[in-house]
């Protein structure tokens, strides 16, 4: 096998992607210093899986990604697939997951800025031991004696006996074998050591199972009064249930009775509202009728008070004819004293004083008529106030008397005036 191609991406110098093809033979690569001729043994040293940022004369493994320039901005990525032809079956250690059945392999490294990388072998991701089991005993890797740089040479002739034996060990095909060797010792390391830890835990393990056991009685135990408490619990909720639902049962039928004593009441409260209006409008139109009658009662008491005023005006009068009459009986005495010539007259005249004071006296029991009158209207202002459907037949009785009253006292008048004037006559 050789190596057929090298393509480059962003790989240190060389920004845009470069393909390089080697032919059979001997290639060679010339040019001025700087021009990035040892860029592309590093790019190979690099795909084969380098992990020193010094051995490709770097800081860091970001500074194999192109920075850029004055007229070219920096990438993201750098990216180098270095593939080999001419491969005969059973040359290469086979790598799980991947298809090795063809004459050609293509090993891709890719990084990126933020420090995340990846490996491919034939497009498919890989891992960097892969890629080194995969070329172990050809030769080809990174601290190879495929790869002889600058001085590399000299640096075997002079170093070690050892480190000279690594290099006579790759090349006669041995170091796959020892590398099996040493993962196989550390295997067994690995596995001695997990024996220790296996005796120990069992140990441990045995030590611990008396008390296991105890507690696996006490979890057997408290399983089995879990599950009686369980089917007790089940039983009590099952009673509990029929209790419920006997209960919503009964609820139920009471909620019946009391939706249909609801209907009844709904009913009778109807009934009763409307029974509430009627008595409503009665007791409106009662109101009416008691204002109205109270209106009348309060007319009935002013013409009372207009009556008693009469009366007691009329009282006045009274007195005042009887000193008039009294004075008028002085005048007659002196009269009778003064002309005797006059008897026959003066007899005359106390005839008609004699039928005046019949007048009088008949009016005086007028009088007490008049004051029995008022006190039966007082009477009957009583019966009034306690029976208001009596009241218009006393308000029509008392304005009869009234009127009654009224006449008389005019005649009174009229007769008194006369009597002046007939005394007048006779003085």
């Amino acid at each position: 096998m050789y190596l057929k191609s090298l393509e480059l991406v962003g790989f240190k110098s060389f920004a845009e992607k470069t393909r390089l093809e080697f032919l059979p033979g001997v290639t060679a690569i010339v040019g001025p210093n700087g021009c990035g001729k040892s860029n592309v043994s590093d790019a190979i040293r690099w795909v084969l899986g380098e992990q020193s940022a010094k051995a490709l004369r770097g800081s860091e493994m970001a500074d194999v990604i192109f920075n850029g320039t004055d007229g070219r901005r920096a990438i993201g990525m750098a990216e180098v697939s270095l593939t080999i032809t001419d491969i005969k079956p059973g040359e290469l250690a086979p790598v799980a997951g991947v298809q090795l059945d063809y004459h050609e392999v293509t090993i891709t490294r890719r990084v990126f800025r933020n420090g995340e990388g990846n490996y491919f072998i034939n497009q498919t991701p890989v891992r960097l031991r892969d890629i080194q089991t995969m070329f172990m005993d050809t030769g080809i890797g990174r601290a190879a004696y495929s790869m002889m740089e600058q001085g590399r040479i000299d640096q075997i002739l002079s170093s070690h006996p050892e480190d000279r034996r690594a290099i006579f060990e790759e090349a006669a095909g041995i170091t796959k074998f020892k590398t099996q060797k040493k993962e196989a010792l550390r295997k067994l390391e690995y596995t001695e050591a997990n024996l220790v830890r296996v005796t120990d835990i069992t140990r441990e393990v045995k030590r611990q199972i008396g008390s296991l056991q105890r507690q696996a009685g006490k979890a057997r135990r408290y399983k089995e009064l879990y599950d009686q408490i369980k089917s007790l619990d089940c039983r009590l909720c099952r009673h509990r249930l029929d209790e419920l639902e006997a209960a919503v049962r009964e609820l139920q039928t009471h909620a019946a009775a009391l939706d249909a004593t609801i209907g009844t009441v709904s009913r009778a409260v109807q009934e009763g509202e409307s029974g509430v209006a009627s008595q409503r409008r009665a007791q409106e139109s009662l109101e009416l009728a008691i204002a109205q009658t109270m209106q009348q009662q309060h007319d009935v008491r002013s013409e009372i008070e207009r009556n008693q005023n009469r009366i007691e005006f009329n009282r006045e009068r009274i007195t005042e004819l009887e000193g008039l009459i009294q004075r008028y009986n002085a005048d007659i005495a002196a009269a009778g004293q003064r002309a005797g010539e006059l008897k026959a007259a003066l007899a005359a005249l106390e005839e008609q004083l004699k039928t005046l004071a019949a007048v009088v006296a008949q009016k005086a029991t007028a009088l007490r008529a008049e004051q029995e009158a008022v006190a039966t209207l007082e009477a009957r202002l009583a019966e009034t106030e306690n029976a208001v459907a009596q009241t218009e037949a006393s308000i029509i009785e008392m304005e009869s008397a009234a009127s009654r009253l009224r006449s008389e006292l005019a005649s009174l008048d009229i007769q008194q005036r006369n009597s002046s004037l007939k005394l007048e006559r006779l003085g």
